[in-house]
């Protein structure tokens, strides 16, 4: 059995997420898993629409886009490695056609900021406070797109710059959406490119700037203490030595839930695990009568589960 060092205690929000609620995420990689594991729990989502993106600046864009009404442009794209790319997104959105890459992100841009308008729940996660300025153009860009670092200066972001940025952000959004919860949370990944020290100057960074964040529906959870000071040991990071691997996430996905999640939307994600393992099932032999059983008994359980949880109709 594993014996994990603190057991640091995640208190229970007293209004928590409820299963049909509406959940924004932005944020680093680590953003990605914990979206995708509530995806996988049929939660309504709207996961990174600028795709992973690390550093606060950055993540800022997509509502700056929205308050201003600014579409993205051509302005906005640069044409490397053979693709148009975007200074705002991760290289995910690429494409070699410069109009169709507008199109796919203003799409999304749209989607996004139509959701946000109507969820209940909006999760932040800040990843490292280091940022890389393009120099011919003096922009705070979300990725590098492999462009030669001569290109490019880095610095660490200060405090109240960070703060001065999502306040305005915090204010216009309860502004446009007075029943919206926000969270912050930091990366438990480890930067180590930029270095030990520099990683730890940037997570310092970010804690600061939160605790100037939080205030009435704006919390912070604490992933990154769950991986650091609860976990604590590489055992639970990739050989990389940088990333949380499935067993932390698992970890901090728990503690999300437990604290995070209502009691009902808890059952229903209980109902589905069941659910998913009749569903993976495989019969030692492979004959049709056996895949028809197996059919009979899964549709049997899809409407068991359905009755007792009506919020799965149409879902599973």
């Amino acid at each position: 059995m594993i014996r994990y060092s603190l057991g640091i205690k995640v208190e229970p929000y007293q209004k928590p997420i409820q299963f049909k609620d509406k959940i924004a995420l932005i944020g680093s990689c680590f953003t990605e898993n914990i979206g995708k594991k509530l995806n996988d729990y049929c939660f309504n989502t709207f996961l990174n629409p600028n795709g992973i993106v690390f550093n606060p600046i950055s993540l800022a864009e997509p509502f700056r886009r929205q308050f201003d009404n600014i579409a993205y442009t051509e302005e906005d794209l640069i044409y490397s490695n053979d693709r148009w790319v975007s200074w705002f997104h991760h290289g995910k959105f690429s494409n070699e056609s410069k109009e169709i890459l507008l199109a796919t992100i203003n799409h999304e841009q749209r989607a996004f900021e139509k959701f946000i308008t109507e969820a209940p729940w909006f999760i932040i996660t800040f990843g490292t406070a280091w940022v890389y300025h393009f120099l011919p153009e003096q922009l705070i860009v979300a990725n590098c797109h492999k462009i030669p670092g001569q290109q490019f200066k880095k610095r660490l972001l200060e405090v109240d710059e960070i703060v001065l940025c999502w306040q305005l952000i915090v204010k216009k959004l309860k502004a446009i959406n007075p029943k919206l919860n926000i969270i912050f949370t930091v990366s438990p990944v480890k930067h180590l490119r930029d270095g030990v020290s520099e990683n730890t100057l940037s997570k310092a960074t970010l804690h600061l700037a939160i605790d100037k964040l939080v205030g009435e529906n704006v919390s912070y959870f604490p992933a990154f203490e769950l991986v650091n000071d609860d976990l604590r040991d590489y055992r639970f990071y990739e050989t990389d030595g940088g990333h949380p691997n499935a067993m932390a996430i698992d970890y901090v996905f728990d503690k999300f839930c437990n604290s995070v999640l209502s009691k009902d939307a808890r059952d229903i994600m209980d109902a589905l695990d069941v659910y998913s393992r009749l569903k993976n099932h495989r019969p030692l032999i492979d004959s049709e009568s056996n895949k028809a059983i197996l059919h009979q008994k899964l549709e049997a359980k899809r409407a068991e589960l359905i009755e007792q949880f009506s919020e799965l109709e149409g879902l599973i």
